[in-house]
């Protein structure tokens, strides 16, 4: 890749001009009004509407569509900010946009809230009703919900000091870690780096280079740890404050309902993906004899091993992705095509972009958004390919309605991950080398591991921190000696962890952000896996698959797995997913013999 290759970085004009556009302001006062009449129509009066099938789905497509109308604003404020975290400009008017949101969102909650309160002969009678079919999902999940309600009183106090608690604490982890630099020192000389860019260093081919930026990675987030410790502490406390308002018996298990899942089938997964350790350790031991080194360090484990990392140009990323999405489905290749097409992707790299990729799926009558930091390795195409799977996922829901546009984390991994098995499928088909098909293999064994058994290494040390949490503050120390016992139960004596690698919860922006999403990587990454091999095995999968995608909200993780004949209650379906992990991990020894 040409070293001033030019990349693209997106316009959000298509949804405001920029911060001082007059339409924004005209959103806001059309959701005021809106919320204005939706308070008079119906604060008071649920109980009443409900005995109306049709008036009552018409105050549903009302909440509808104040929703929609209302989060606009915020969420172009949240893509200006993650386009720069460093401008205090964009940081204010994320605040401001917040608040107003909340404000307006605030004044809709009696709705919900007299909705879960009615009883459970006129919620059966709801829920039965053919005239709201579209939003059965919807109801039986709210009705779920009951038990964790609070008066609108009380939600508006929480929502409103959300604004300077949980809210505040992930804006100031994400400033900070933007501003963050790493010193690296290269022939005799320093350079500060990025997040990113110190990361990438940890893939390089050689070893001092791989050994360096560990270091500077471990002393930069040791400086950093004090501060991060703080704000992770608080903000555990703070969840663990309103989950006791909440009623909610494990610091989990908000987050189980929020994915449409129980308990039971989670912990069912993460048993299974523990008993699976083993390969884990087994692989990093391959790996070991294929590097020839005496003895494998944390610096050790992306060492790639033969020339397949060179540098991929944007084009040669896109049609790669492009052409392996074709194979399931024209529509699903079109639909991602027309993000490069439209300009809908911000790939450059900037000082202070935000780190990381994600997809934005903003509204149902709007386009969704990519992001990602490009460097041109293969790693980033396979990001590519995963936040674009993100992102025709997304644009299949846009034929729902508001309240069934999105899904729970427990399906929101299902096509991204999907995505990246596409890629790896038709890289495998082209590939002619020996070398360069087990390099590939390894490094889709290390994504996998990353995406399976690292996400669940990460959500049982959230859990012992949150369980830790409950007797004091948590010193960096502590935490510390929390993640390693998490890290070395997964890799054994398989890799040799520095001291420094204690420090490395402290850059995972998930754990500030959102609680106990990691699982949800690893059941999607499962899930894909049992999803590919139907499709392998299957004529008319890829119809189907489709409109599993297409269906968003409008039916639970449960019931769009059934129409796939899929069980995920199953110690069965899990033990398959690892099971396929362990035949790619077979398939490397192999490929390692031959080479």
């Amino acid at each position: 890749m040409a070293k001033k290759e030019k990349l693209p970085a997106w316009s959000l004009k298509d949804l405001y001009s920029g911060p001082e556009d007059k339409k924004i302001a005209s959103d806001l006062k059309k959701a005021r009004s809106k919320v204005n009449l939706f308070e008079k129509r119906y604060k008071g009066d649920l109980k009443k509407l409900t005995s109306t099938l049709e008036k009552f789905k018409l105050a549903l497509e009302e909440y509808e569509e104040i929703q929609l109308i209302a989060a606009k604003p915020v969420l172009f404020a949240n893509l200006l900010f993650a386009d720069s975290n460093l401008d205090p400009a964009r940081g204010a008017f994320m605040q401001k946009m917040r608040s107003q949101y909340v404000e307006i969102n605030s004044r809709t909650y009696f709705f919900e809230l007299e909705l879960v309160a009615l009883p459970v002969a006129v919620r059966k009678r709801l829920l039965n009703a053919k005239t709201l079919a579209n939003y059965h999902n919807y109801l039986d999940q709210l009705f779920k919900s009951a038990d964790h309600r609070l008066t609108e009183a009380e939600e508006r106090i929480l929502s409103d000091k959300a604004l300077t608690g949980w809210s505040a604490f992930t804006r100031l982890f994400d400033q900070e870690s933007s501003a963050k630099y790493f010193d690296l020192k290269h022939a005799g000389k320093k350079k500060a780096v990025g997040l990113e860019k110190v990361l990438e260093g940890l893939h390089d081919p050689k070893r001092s280079i791989r050994k360096e930026s560990a270091r500077a990675l471990s002393e930069g987030l040791e400086q950093e740890s004090k501060r991060i410790a703080y704000v992770y502490n608080t903000l555990i406390q703070d969840k663990a404050i309103t989950d006791k308002y909440r009623k909610f018996e494990r610091p989990e298990d908000s987050r189980h309902l929020a994915n449409q899942i129980d308990r039971k089938t989670v912990d069912v997964m993460v048993q299974e993906v523990q008993a699976g350790y083993k390969l884990v350790r087994d692989f990093y031991k391959l790996k070991k004899n294929i590097l020839g080194v005496r003895q494998l360090y944390d610096y050790d484990r992306y060492a790639p091993i033969s020339k397949i990392n060179k540098k991929i140009p944007w084009p040669k990323a896109r049609s790669m992705v492009i052409s392996s999405f074709s194979h399931l489905s024209l529509e699903f290749a079109e639909l991602a095509d027309q993000f490069f097409e439209n300009g809908w992707i911000d790939a450059a790299e900037r000082r202070g972009k935000r780190g990381g990729a994600f997809c934005s799926f903003t509204t149902p009558d709007h386009h969704p958004y990519v992001f990602i930091n490009y460097s041109g390795n293969l790693r980033d195409v396979f990001t590519l390919a995963h936040e674009l799977g993100h992102a025709v996922h997304a644009c299949l829901m846009r034929r729902q309605t508001p309240l069934n546009f999105d899904v729970p984390l427990t399906l929101a991994e299902t096509a991204s991950t999907f995505g990246e098995m596409l890629l790896f499928d038709q890289m495998k088909k082209e590939i002619k080398s020996k070398e360069d098909l087990l390099a590939l293999t390894m490094g889709r064994i290390e994504s996998t591991f990353a995406t399976v058994f690292r996400q669940v290494g990460m959500f049982l040390f959230e859990r012992d921190m949150h369980d830790a949490r409950k007797h004091g503050e948590l010193s960096v120390e502590q935490i510390n000696k929390l993640w390693r016992n998490r890290q070395v139960e997964m890799f054994g004596n398989s890799v040799e962890l520095g001291a420094g690698y204690d420090y490395w919860w402290s850059y995972i922006p998930h754990f500030i952000h959102t609680p106990f999403y990691v699982y949800a990587y690893a059941f999607g990454e499962l899930l894909s896996l049992s999803l590919f091999k139907k499709w392998q095995q299957e004529s008319g999968f890829a119809e189907n698959y489709m409109r599993f995608l297409e269906h968003g909200n409008s039916k639970s993780p449960m019931q769009a797995l059934k129409e796939l004949r899929v069980k995920p209650a199953s110690k069965e379906f899990w033990r398959g997913g690892v099971e396929t992990i362990s035949d790619m991990v077979k398939e490397a020894k192999t490929l390692a013999r031959q080479v």
